[in-house]
């Protein structure tokens, strides 16, 4: 597993424990709290996803996010040895 994917399940469980303080809270900031900790986490999903995907093309320069932009780039992409 790549420090990239350890970082984006990281934030996926902080993003959890947003969520579950957020819970505890009352008025805005539980509103707040429900927005920070659900945006956290469908961030670090798709992030895992978008790895896991190229991954399993073989080509893990390659992300399917940025394909048919010219230049477009990739936080996910891992440099070709």
């Amino acid at each position: 597993m790549s420090h990239g994917t350890g970082f984006l399940l990281l934030s996926a469980a902080v993003g959890y424990w947003v969520l579950e303080r957020a819970s505890t809270h009352k008025g805005q900031l539980k509103h707040i709290g429900f927005f920070v900790g659900s945006f956290l986490i469908i961030v670090s999903v798709l992030g895992v996803l978008c790895y896991v995907w190229c991954a399993s093309a073989g080509k893990l320069g390659y992300c399917p996010m940025g394909k048919g932009v010219k230049g477009a780039y990739s936080p996910y992409q891992r440099p070709v040895p």
